[in-house]
């Protein structure tokens, strides 16, 4: 599937919102963790993880991409004090979860599918580390 896929198409996950709804959810309570970068960034990571990234969610409010994680993966645990990377999990820390349909701020760029979910978070944080020398994998 291309960076640029079409989001019109179902989803297999009951916890997607139908249509171009919007699912206000608890980081962690879907299985999954997410790790957020600024687009500015965000969009050059995403090229350089190319088709190893999973399903990506945009926001345009602040103008974030967010990858979903697997739960307290260790190769994030040390970027909690970065100051361009947010790390969410099993702290309080809510997302919206878009619907397939683009009809608000928030999207996949990556829609999710049974092949494409969650990002190898070891994976994502060498690409930040191209990125921002100053990030240790």
């Amino acid at each position: 599937m291309s960076i640029a896929a079409n989001c019109s198409a179902s989803s297999p996950f009951d916890w997607v919102p139908p249509g171009g709804g919007v699912r206000w959810t608890r980081v962690g309570e879907l299985g999954w963790h997410a790790l957020s970068l600024p687009c500015y960034l965000g969009n050059r990571v995403l090229a350089e993880l190319g088709e190893a990234s999973g399903a990506v969610i945009e926001e345009d409010v602040p103008a974030r991409l967010v990858w979903l994680i697997e739960p307290k993966a260790p190769a994030v645990q040390h970027l909690g004090d970065h100051e361009e990377i947010t790390v969410a999990g099993d702290d309080g820390s809510y997302l919206f979860v878009p619907g397939m349909a683009r009809a608000r701020l928030v999207w996949w760029r990556i829609p999710p599918n049974p092949n494409r979910l969650l990002t190898d978070a070891g994976r994502l944080v060498e690409a930040i580390a191209v990125l921002r020398p100053g990030v240790r994998p």
